[in-house]
C-alpha cells in the first residue's frame, strides 16, 4: 500500500476545483513508478475509484461551466406604467443583450425591471445576478431561500409542527466556489411542542419557487442546553457521514435518504481538507428552478424528544443561494444621475454563464431642478431684486421730489407772505409814525395832548420791530446757522445800546453750512429776547455776554450777565422762565438757568440739530 504523503499527493492531483489535473499524466506515471510495489498502487487506486480521467465528486459544482443561457428583458413597470424595452442593434457587437436607454424622471418611480429566461429553445437560466451600476458597489443575488427545516413527529410518526431556518445568499466567508470558502458556524433554536415525541432533521431546496445554489452541513448536532451549561447534553450527532458509495455524489448516507421532485438536489460532496483527506458531506446542489429536493433524517433514526425541551442545532455550513429562471429588480427611490443596469445569468455557483444583460437608466431631476430653470430662476430673481431696488429707489426719489416740490410751495408761500406783511404792513406803519411826527410838531405845547402822540409813535416803532421779527422768522432764506447768529447778534446789540449797555458777542464768524428751521429759530429768539429782557428789567447789569458755539451736533446759545444774581431756591418764578423751558422742550432741546446773589445770572440754550428739516 502507498504511504500516506503520497496518497495525499496522488488526491491533490485529482482535486482540482473544476475537473482539470494539476498534474499531467507524465507526472502522475512517474509518481506511481517511485512507489514500491507499484502493482499494489495500481490495484489501490482501482478499489478507491480513480481513474485517468479525473475524479467527479461533486457533479456540477466541480465541472467546467457548461450553461450558455442568457437573460432577456421583460415588461419594465414604470410608477405602474407597463413599457416595452427594445434592443439595441449596437450593444451586440461587445457581446451584451443591450436594450436602448430608459430615461424617467424621480417623481416617476418605483422601477421594476423584470428578467425572464430568453425564449425560444435556449438553455434556461439557472440563476440570475444584477447591479445597478452607480448606485450599487456588489453583485445581488435576487432573493431565496433554502431551509434547514426540524420536524417533529408523535408517536405514530406523523408530523405534529415543524421549526424551519432560513438559509439566503451568500455564508460568511464565501469565496465564489466550494474551494475557496471558509466554514460558517451556525446555532438555531427551537422549543419541542406538545404531543411530539420525536425529532427529525430536513435539509431542503426549492421551497420557494426558482430557488437554485450550493449548501453543504457538516458537524451536524442537535443538543439540550441546561441553564449554565450551554453545550448541552448531545440527542443527535453527525460529525461524519458513513454509508454505501459515497465517493459519488449519488452515494447513500447512512441514516438519510432523498426527498422531493428534483433527486438529483441532495449529493454527497466530497470535501477535501488541505491534508489531500476527503470528507463526505451532505450538500445541496440545485441547478434546476423548477424542482424542490433535500436530505430527509430517515424516521427510524429520528431522535427522542420531550414536550417543552428546549432544542439547540448546530452545524458549520457553506452556501451561495440564488434564484434563477425568472425575477425582478425594483428601485423605489434613485438620485438624478446615470446608471447601467447589468444582469448575469451564472451557474448555481455564481459564474456567470454567457454574456451579460444591458440598460441604461438616466434619471434626470425635475425641471425645476434643472440647470437652465436654476439659471432661469437665478436670472428672474436677479432681475426682480434689481427691479425691486429701482423701484424703490424710484418711489424714494418721488416721495423726495415731492418733499422738495411741498418745501418749495411752502417757501413760496412763506415768501410771499414776509412780503407782503413786510411790504404792505411796514408802509402802513411808516405812515402812522410819519403821521404822528407831523401830529407832534403841530401840537400845542400842552403836554396832556402831546404825551398821547409820543405814545403812538413810540407802540408804531415797537409793534414795527416785532413785524420785522415775525417777517424775519417767516422768510425761509434765512433758515440757516448764519441767517439765525446774523439775526442774533444784529438784535442783541440794538437792544443794549439802546439800554446803555456794554456788549459782549462771541459768535463764530465762520459756521458750518446747515439748516435751521423757522420753528426752531423762532423758539430760540423768544427765549433769548426773554432772557436780555430780564437783565434789562431786573439784573442791574453793565454787562450782557451773548456767546454761540456748536458741541458736535447741538447748538449752544449763552445769556450771561454781571448784575445782582438772584437766588434759585427762594426766588418767585414768573411766567417767562417756564414758557422758556417748555419752548426748548418743544424742539427736544433744555434751558437752564444758573444765578447765585451777587454773582450774575446764565441762561444756556441747548437744542439738538436737526439732521432733516423739522416743520414749523
Amino acid at each position: 500500500m502507498p504511504t500516506a504523503p503520497q496518497i495525499a499527493m496522488i488526491r491533490r492531483m485529482f482535486r482540482s476545483p473544476w475537473g482539470k489535473n494539476e498534474l499531467g499524466i507524465k507526472e502522475l506515471i512517474a509518481t506511481i513508478v517511485t512507489v514500491p510495489n507499484s502493482s499494489h498502487l495500481i490495484i489501490w487506486l482501482a478499489v478507491s475509484g480513480f481513474t485517468f480521467g479525473g475524479v467527479r465528486w461533486l457533479g456540477a459544482a466541480e465541472e467546467t461551466v457548461n450553461y450558455s443561457a442568457r437573460p432577456v428583458l421583460g415588461d419594465l413597470v414604470l410608477g405602474g406604467r407597463s413599457l416595452t424595452p427594445e434592443l439595441d442593434p449596437r450593444g451586440e457587437a461587445n457581446g451584451e443583450t443591450a436594450y436602448l436607454g430608459l430615461s424617467l424622471r424621480p417623481g416617476e418611480l418605483p422601477l421594476e425591471i423584470n428578467l425572464l429566461t430568453a425564449p425560444g429553445g435556449k438553455a434556461p437560466v439557472v440563476r440570475l445576478r444584477s447591479r445597478l451600476e452607480g448606485w450599487q458597489d456588489e453583485w445581488e443575488d435576487h432573493d431565496s431561500q433554502m431551509y434547514l427545516v426540524v420536524r417533529f413527529l408523535d408517536r405514530d410518526n406523523r408530523a405534529v409542527s415543524s421549526a424551519t431556518f432560513v438559509r439566503r445568499g451568500e455564508s460568511p466567508g464565501w469565496g465564489g466556489l466550494p474551494q475557496n470558502s471558509q466554514w460558517h458556524r451556525r446555532v438555531d433554536e427551537a422549543v419541542v411542542p406538545e404531543r411530539s415525541t420525536r425529532v427529525q432533521i430536513l435539509l431542503v431546496s426549492g421551497g420557494t419557487p426558482k430557488t437554485t445554489g450550493f449548501w453543504a452541513v457538516r458537524r451536524l448536532r442537535l443538543t439540550t442546553p441546561k441553564p449554565g451549561d450551554e453545550t448541552g447534553a448531545p440527542l443527535y450527532q453527525l460529525d461524519a457521514v458513513r454509508g454505501l458509495g459515497l465517493d459519488s455524489p449519488r452515494g447513500n448516507p447512512d441514516g438519510w435518504t432523498r426527498d422531493g421532485t428534483g433527486l438529483s438536489i441532495p449529493r454527497v460532496y466530497s470535501h477535501v481538507d488541505d491534508g489531500g483527506v476527503a470528507e463526505p458531506l451532505l450538500a445541496l446542489v440545485d441547478v434546476d428552478p423548477t424542482d424542490t429536493g433535500g436530505w430527509l433524517q430517515l424516521t427510524k433514526t429520528a431522535t427522542p424528544v420531550v414536550p417543552g425541551q428546549r432544542l439547540r442545532l448546530e452545524c458549520e455550513e457553506m452556501h451561495s443561494i440564488g434564484r434563477g429562471e425568472a425575477a425582478t429588480a425594483t428601485f423605489r427611490a434613485l438620485p438624478v444621475g446615470s446608471y447601467v443596469f447589468r444582469t448575469w445569468a451564472t451557474d448555481e455557483l455564481g459564474r456567470p454563464t454567457g454574456p451579460s444583460l444591458r440598460l441604461p437608466v438616466e434619471v434626470r431631476p425635475a425641471f425645476y431642478a434643472t440647470p437652465w430653470f436654476r439659471l432661469l430662476g437665478v436670472g428672474l430673481i436677479g432681475a426682480g431684486l434689481v427691479g425691486g431696488v429701482r423701484y424703490f429707489a424710484w418711489r424714494k426719489l418721488q416721495r423726495e421730489l415731492q418733499r422738495l416740490e411741498q418745501r418749495r410751495a411752502v417757501e413760496e408761500e412763506r415768501t410771499r407772505m414776509a412780503r407782503d406783511i413786510h411790504d404792505e404792513m411796514g408802509a402802513r406803519f411808516t405812515q402812522i409814525s410819519l403821521l404822528a411826527g407831523r401830529a407832534l410838531k403841530s401840537a400845542p405845547a400842552d403836554e396832556a395832548v402831546r404825551e398821547p402822540i409820543r405814545h403812538i409813535n413810540g407802540a408804531v416803532k415797537e409793534l414795527a420791530a416785532a413785524l420785522e421779527e415775525i417777517v424775519w422768522a417767516a422768510n425761509p432764506s434765512h433758515d440757516s446757522l448764519e441767517g439765525f447768529s446774523n439775526y442774533l447778534s444784529q438784535y442783541t446789540v440794538a437792544v443794549l445800546r439802546d439800554a446803555g449797555l456794554r456788549c459782549r458777542l462771541d459768535i463764530p464768524t465762520l459756521l458750518p453750512t446747515r439748516t435751521l428751521p423757522s420753528g426752531l429759530r423762532h423758539r430760540l429768539m423768544m427765549v433769548v429776547k426773554e432772557a436780555l429782557n430780564n437783565a434789562l428789567k431786573h439784573a442791574h447789569a453793565a454787562e450782557v455776554r451773548v456767546q454761540l458755539e456748536l458741541d458736535g451736533e447741538r447748538l449752544h446759545v449763552t445769556v450771561a450777565d454781571n448784575g445782582s444774581g438772584f437766588d434759585l431756591a427762594t426766588v418767585k418764578r414768573g411766567n417767562g422762565l417756564d414758557h422758556s423751558v417748555r419752548r426748548m422742550e418743544e424742539v427736544g432741546g433744555g434751558c437752564v438757568v444758573d444765578s447765585k446773589p451777587g454773582a450774575g445770572t446764565h441762561v444756556r440754550l441747548i437744542v439738538p440739530l436737526p439732521a432733516t428739516e423739522v416743520e414749523p
